[in-house]
């Protein structure tokens, strides 16, 4: 009887620990995470973009982190259309008669990898205005001052960008907003936004 009882104590053990390590691998505990690619990640504070404003947000973090993939998720893939300021079309127009988000992507990887400093880039905005557009999109303009630290300085780009911007964010099924037109402008001579784009979308 005695040997019984031990035998059925040395089965529940073992059937024990067995299930324990069945549970612990499928999950994965032990299992070694890959690395991240820099700047490829989907968080550094990006906000589901539920509300328009917060479209805004992150594309002012996707700048301070100089992450790709939260810049382009906040431009509409579908119908993205990009105006740039007059001086930059001037200089260059072919570059901007197809512009889009591919080329977006391009211009902020480039931005990314000529980057000195992992922190200090900040994108300012001022006077922001918000329209309801009649298609029920929602249109916001702004001032706005760019500030990257990049290793361009050398020959002449500068580091701040500023012009003022008009973007019209739609509203998707699932209820996330995005910027399907976006019109840059400066003032004067000012280096804009666009001509970042220009200058870094040539590597």
């Amino acid at each position: 009887m005695i040997n019984s009882e031990k035998h059925i104590a040395t089965f529940l053990i073992i059937t024990f620990v067995m299930l324990a390590g069945f549970m612990l691998s499928g999950c994965g505990i032990f299992e070694t995470r890959g690395a991240e690619e820099p700047g490829a990640g989907t968080g550094s504070g990006f906000q589901q973009p539920d509300r328009p404003e917060l479209v805004i947000s992150n594309m002012q973090s996707a700048v301070a982190n100089l992450n790709t993939v939260n810049y382009i998720r906040s431009l509409n893939e579908e119908s993205f259309e990009f105006t740039p300021a007059s001086v930059a079309l001037d200089n260059d127009p072919q570059l901007w008669q197809s512009w889009s988000t591919e080329d977006e992507e391009t211009y902020f990887n480039n931005l990314r990898a000529s980057a000195q400093n992992q922190s200090g880039h900040v994108l300012q905005l001022s006077n922001e205005q918000r329209t309801t557009l009649p298609d029920g999109g929602e249109r916001i303009t702004a001032s706005y001052s760019l500030s990257v630290f990049h290793n361009r300085t050398s020959t002449s780009v500068p580091n701040v960008a500023t012009g003022n911007f008009i973007m019209d964010l739609v509203q998707d099924e699932s209820g996330l907003w995005s910027i399907a037109s976006w019109t840059d402008n400066g003032s004067g001579s000012s280096f804009t936004w666009s001509d970042f784009k220009a200058v870094f979308y040539r590597d």
